[in-house]
């Protein structure tokens, strides 16, 4: 069994094993292409539990990730079901990595790289600062995988 994100279900061939991915997922897939990829597999729905998506929001806040709340669902699922988690989003990737999650690419291969982010002002580069400037991110930590 292996999560999967919408890029997985629109381009994938090629894959028999069981699938399972989240309801936004599943509302991304709107296309008639996509549509008609979803009935090509057998793609159950599942909701991760709140623990799980918890404990993923909180790490995406602390690295400033930008990977969406369905992205965020998809990753606490397959942490839930202790899954392989298959995307080509590498923001949902580099979650999936500091949170030790299986991450694997489907088209592109899955980046080798942890990064985390801050937020500085872009006027002033300061973390805090009242310019009254929204911040914007900016790579603060880079390991490898």
């Amino acid at each position: 069994m292996k999560a999967v994100d919408a890029n997985v279900i629109i381009h994938g061939r090629g894959l028999n094993e069981d699938l399972i991915t989240v309801p936004g997922v599943m509302e991304e897939l709107k296309s008639r292409k996509a549509s008609t990829s979803v009935h090509s597999f057998q793609i159950e729905t599942y909701t991760a539990s709140d623990e799980s998506f918890e404990k993923v929001n909180e790490k995406a806040e602390e690295i400033n990730s930008e990977a969406s709340k369905v992205d965020q669902k998809l990753l606490a699922l397959a942490l839930d079901k202790n899954v392989e988690l298959i995307t080509d989003d590498k923001e949902l990737q580099n979650l999936g990595l500091h949170l030790d999650a299986k991450v694997s690419g489907f088209l592109d291969p899955v980046t080798t790289e942890k990064m985390s982010w801050k937020l500085v002002c872009p006027s002033c580069g300061a973390n805090n600062c009242n310019c009254g400037v929204s911040p914007v991110r900016k790579l603060d930590q880079r390991s490898s995988v």
